[in-house]
């Protein structure tokens, strides 16, 4: 069993995470701050805990209410009856990824979870006719390589060995660097592009954010500023 320290130190990273992105977005309109009540309790349950193979209810009750607030699903059978995530398969010695490991300066360069979750908002304003409607282009432009920049950043040093999830990984930057550079060619003064709307809708329904086009079609809320400033250098 992890210490009462180790589980104290990830919720409490997890809390301080949550406080410092207020209007970041799960999807669906749901905010990360959302999460925080039940972050909150299973952090002070925890508190009063040391940890055994006899878990309270009350913890493992808090445990899937903050699996609940960030929308991860039940496994089949429920909680009670789920025996863990199935080892993963060796790689094939042939299906090793090609590409060299990443450079330091590559993952020096991770955006943080704010950071990421504001490059999502941004995509979902651009995919969206009716929030393009409501947005200056020049506004709307002003943080577009920015936040693209985000999203490479993201992916860019994760290396898969097996061939499925690597061909997923690769079409993503591929996807994500025609993106960028279609929003190199928008100088911001008009409109953004039907292309680069549709790329936008692409990228994030290939992160699974939304399922459908319908589902752009149709989103509507307020503009939040924050997402339409240029994302600060990772420490600044």
């Amino acid at each position: 069993m992890p210490s009462r320290e180790h589980l104290v130190e990830h919720l409490s990273a997890l809390q301080s995470e949550i406080d410092d992105a207020p209007y970041a977005m799960l999807g669906a309109g749901q905010r990360v701050q959302d999460a925080a009540p039940q972050v909150k309790r299973l952090l002070a349950l925890c508190h009063g805990w040391s940890p055994s193979p006899d878990i309270p209810a009350e913890i493992q009750h808090a445990a899937r209410g903050v699996l609940a607030a960030f929308a991860v699903p039940e496994p089949a059978g429920g909680w009670d009856t789920w025996e863990g995530a199935p080892p993963e398969a060796p790689p094939d010695p042939e299906g090793q990824d090609p590409r060299p490991p990443p450079t330091e300066a590559e993952l020096a360069a991770i955006p943080d979870t704010a950071t990421f979750a504001a490059a999502l908002v941004w995509c979902g304003y651009l995919a969206s006719p009716k929030m393009v409607a409501k947005i200056l282009p020049a506004d709307l432009r002003r943080p577009a390589l920015g936040h693209v920049d985000s999203l490479l950043a993201t992916f860019r040093p994760v290396r898969r060995n097996q061939p499925e999830t690597r061909a997923w990984w690769l079409a993503l930057l591929e996807r994500l660097e025609s993106f960028r550079a279609l929003c190199e060619a928008w100088d911001g003064t008009t409109a953004p592009p039907m292309p680069l709307q549709e790329a936008a809708r692409a990228v994030l329904m290939y992160l699974n954010h939304k399922s459908s086009s319908e589902e752009y079609e149709a989103l509507d809320e307020e503009v939040s500023p924050f997402y339409l400033q240029p994302p600060n250098p990772r420490g600044a």
